[in-house]
């Protein structure tokens, strides 16, 4: 084997010269903490997609909306993969279902109870008047607005039974990111931040879920807001999903997904405990 390093552009390793592998039996981890990605192995299930190539990977998403002018598709011009969710335009009137679009799982696949539950999205949304987003984990793969805002000052509203991520919804009074969860529909601590979506802007958002149900939240690479216990039920099967929609009526809103990560540790018989 050969060790690898470099003084001008840090770099290390381990090169392969005559057989032999680098092995590492937990597996391999990408990036800094808080924006991480484990390499898929037995150890771990994994899902990334780029959103590269001409249509969504439907073994991987499920496409959802309540307004059939609702869509999501990858951009011919997007490079490096690019997905585009369309919300609806219906007279919604500040309702956030009418005009729901985004992608869920497709299965319920995902349980915190396994350990290591984490999933990762970098987005950009063309509006934030008038807007909804949910990017997280919920127990419903298809259409539904997992947690909304209750329209009085900066109250929320679960429709599902478990769900975690992070919501910004400007039917509430503050028009920032909110870190949610639902447990058996038991509402956790919400968590109003400071921080909010630009419009046109990329921010990575990222969840992680203990086998013990406690999320922990970062944007951008940092940690924000506090760890939330009772985030979900360990072991509920869940879904990651995104959505978006529009709620001033008519006007569309587009969420672009440059990519989704998930993560969770395998079980010992392979599948869920």
């Amino acid at each position: 084997m050969q060790i690898l390093e470099s003084i001008d552009n840090p770099s290390g390793g381990i090169g392969k010269t005559v057989g032999g592998q680098f092995m590492s039996e937990g597996g391999f981890l990408a990036g800094k903490h808080g924006n991480q990605m484990s390499v898929s192995s037995p150890a771990m299930v994994t899902v990334f997609d780029d959103f590269v190539g001409a249509s969504l990977a439907t073994t991987k998403w499920t496409q959802v909306e309540t307004d059939t002018d609702g869509a999501g598709a990858h951009l011919a011009g997007g490079i490096g993969g690019v997905l585009r969710i369309t919300s609806g335009n219906d007279d919604g009137n500040a309702v956030v279902l009418p005009d729901l679009s985004g992608i869920t799982g497709g299965l319920l696949q995902w349980q915190a109870s396994n350990g290591g539950l984490a999933m990762q999205a970098r987005i950009k949304v063309s509006r934030v008047t008038l807007a909804y987003i949910f990017v997280g984990f919920t127990d419903l793969a298809t259409v539904e607005a997992p947690v909304i805002a209750s329209q009085t000052a900066d109250g929320i509203t679960t429709n599902a039974s478990d769900a975690v991520g992070f919501m910004f919804d400007t039917g509430s009074a503050s028009d920032t990111w909110f870190l949610v969860g639902v447990a058996g529909d038991t509402d956790a601590t919400k968590q109003v931040l400071t921080d909010a979506p630009v419009a046109g802007e990329y921010a990575t958002l990222r969840v992680e879920v203990s086998s013990a149900g406690v999320a922990t939240f970062f944007i951008n690479g940092l940690q924000v807001g506090d760890a939330m216990s009772g985030a979900v039920t360990a072991a509920t099967d869940l879904t990651p999903c995104v959505y978006v929609s529009n709620t001033d009526g008519t006007s569309a809103v587009t969420l672009d997904v440059d990519y989704v990560y998930v993560q969770m540790n395998r079980a010992a018989d392979g599948g869920a405990v």
